[in-house]
């Protein structure tokens, strides 16, 4: 039992004190010092350039002596070498921890370049801070490295690029991502369309014009569609305003007569990208119907008679659903 902890004792002391100065141990607690330091003098109130010297020494030594320790040990999960990808990110995290606000798309974009400029720094550079030129077969492995690091920038850059346009254009995450290569859609997301909202808006403006008024009216509001369409588009552009994707909705609407009223069917016409080359639009349908208020009941048939016939009033009810159909709305009649 004795000889087992004298065995792990020695495993502990040799990883923490090594043999010689010149080892990763050492630059890690150069690391350490210069961090206490920085808090040091940041605490006793020293010059700014002070502490930025002192805090810099200790990302260097963070990033030398980090990177050595991984490549010494041997820590390479599935073969893979890590150092010089862990070393890449803390010189990335230390430049863009300079410059103010959140550079997390920025860092993550650089950071494949910066580690392969870290790897290729000593094949150009000797320790006598000497330029040389690498062997041929070291050049070659470099140029390869290179282009697997322009890959994974490339990979990066287009998936923020991706989010950036969904964050703006909600409306394509409700498209059909089949045959791409690059989106996968995990969930159905067509309560994001900016359409939803603006076919409610103009269904609120369909119901406050139409709903509870004389029916003679209606159908002169139907008549005269195409002027009513253009105030209700005016009238709901608010919905949109803040909204990128606002110049690519329209909103439409067409009638259609039934045995007992209309169907007035209102349509949000997508303009913008869509897999399928005729666009889509969504739907809500509202129905318009005639409705005869009740008379007032009497004692005798002759004050029925005298009352005058009261006048149809019409009553507005929509559809809950917003069905998406494929390729463009037949035109406005008239």
């Amino acid at each position: 039992m004795i000889q087992f902890l004298k065995e792990i004792w020695d495993r502990i002391t040799g990883f923490l004190f090594p043999q010689q100065y010149f080892a990763w141990q050492s630059i890690i607690y150069l690391a350490l010092f210069s961090w206490a330091m920085s808090w040091v003098a940041r605490l006793s109130g020293t010059t700014a350039l002070t502490q930025w010297i002192i805090i810099t020494g200790s990302w260097v030594f963070w990033v030398i002596g980090l990177g050595w320790a991984l490549e010494a040990n041997n820590i390479r999960p599935f073969g893979i070498p890590i150092a010089p990808w862990v070393s890449g990110a803390l010189v990335c995290a230390y430049l863009f921890a300079l410059i103010p606000g959140n550079h997390l798309t920025a860092a993550l974009i650089v950071w494949p370049l910066v580690s392969v400029g870290l790897v290729a720094l000593p094949a150009f550079i000797s320790w006598e801070l000497k330029p040389k030129l690498p062997m041929p077969f070291v050049r070659q492995q470099l140029i390869l490295l290179l282009l697997l690091a322009l890959l994974f920038s490339s990979w990066f850059q287009f998936y923020f690029r991706l989010q950036t346009w969904l964050t703006d254009y909600p409306t394509l995450l409700s498209d059909d991502f089949n045959r791409s290569g690059f989106v996968l859609k995990v969930a159905s997301s067509d309560g994001q369309s900016g359409g939803i909202p603006l076919l409610t808006a103009a269904e609120q403006q369909v119901k406050d014009q139409l709903d509870d008024t004389p029916w003679p009216w209606v159908e002169r509001w139907l008549l005269n569609l195409n002027g009513q369409m253009v105030k209700i588009r005016n009238d709901t552009r608010s919905v949109l305003i803040d909204s990128s994707e606002a110049d690519f909705w329209e909103l439409t609407a067409r009638p259609r007569s039934l045995e007992n009223g209309y169907a007035l069917q209102l349509m949000a016409v997508w303009n913008g990208p869509a897999s399928n080359p005729e666009g889509y639009f969504l739907e809500k349908t509202c129905l318009i119907r005639p409705r005869i208020p009740s008379v007032r009941s009497t004692d005798t048939r002759e004050a029925n008679e005298s009352e005058p016939t009261p006048t149809a009033m019409a009553q507005v009810s929509c559809d809950l659903e917003t069905p998406k159909r494929l390729g463009q709305p037949d035109p406005l009649p008239g």
